[in-house]
This record gives structure tokens, C-alpha cells and sequence, in this order.
């Protein structure tokens, strides 16, 4: 899967640790909150992890954290919107409360909410 494909479908937030760094995340208590938002999240490390069920390619991976690692060798995020832009990024780990706040202002989300989902 490539973020092309991913386009219009799902928001996507990619976290890049610091190297040697292998955080664990329980995504568990925010599973309904990031299912309602549609997005996908992406540890790209020493070892990857995510939420979703697609399947990435590790070269593809390392071509992610080439392009997206605003503080290489630091760790990073970046929340990418449905329409495949740069909405947000971020040092250290995802600051789920302020990418939830922001995604909630954003005009297709606000559409998505009128529509009820």
C-alpha cells in the first residue's frame, strides 16, 4: 500500500522515532477515536508498526521517513489530510489530543460530522 492509494480514503499519521528507540504504543483506548477519524497510524523505525491491516513495503517505508523526517535522527510526526498534504507535524511523539483538535476543525471533517460519520 502507498499513501496514493490510501488518498481520499484515510488521514495518516507517521511517526518517526529516534533511532535505537522502539516505542510501544497501545492504540487500544484511542481505536474508536482514530476509526472515526479514519486514520492510519505508521511507526517507522528499527521496527514498524500501525493499526491497519494493509501491508507496506520496507523500501517504501525508508523512502516515508526520507521525505517526511523534519528533525532526522529525532523523534517526529506529521499528520497527512485525506487529500494527501502535509496538515501538521511535530517533535517527540504524537500529540494525539492536538491532532484529534486539529482534524476536528478541518473543513471535510466538519462535513464528515454533519453527515454523521
Amino acid at each position: 500500500v502507498t499513501l496514493e492509494e490510501l488518498r481520499w480514503k484515510n488521514r495518516v499519521v507517521l511517526y518517526f522515532p529516534e533511532k535505537y528507540e522502539n516505542p510501544q504504543f497501545d492504540l487500544k483506548p484511542l481505536e474508536d477515536k482514530l476509526d472515526d477519524r479514519k486514520i492510519i497510524f505508521l511507526s517507522i523505525g528499527e521496527q514498524f508498526s500501525t493499526n491497519s491491516k494493509a501491508s507496506f513495503d520496507q523500501n517504501y517505508l525508508k523512502g516515508l521517513q526520507e521525505k517526511f523526517s523534519s528533525e532526522k535522527g529525532k523523534s517526529n510526526w506529521v499528520l497527512i489530510g485525506l487529500d494527501g498534504g502535509v496538515k501538521l507535524n511535530g517533535k517527540g511523539t504524537p500529540d494525539w489530543d492536538f491532532i484529534f483538535k486539529t482534524i476536528d476543525s478541518m473543513p471535510m471533517r466538519q462535513s464528515e460530522i454533519k453527515k454523521g460519520g
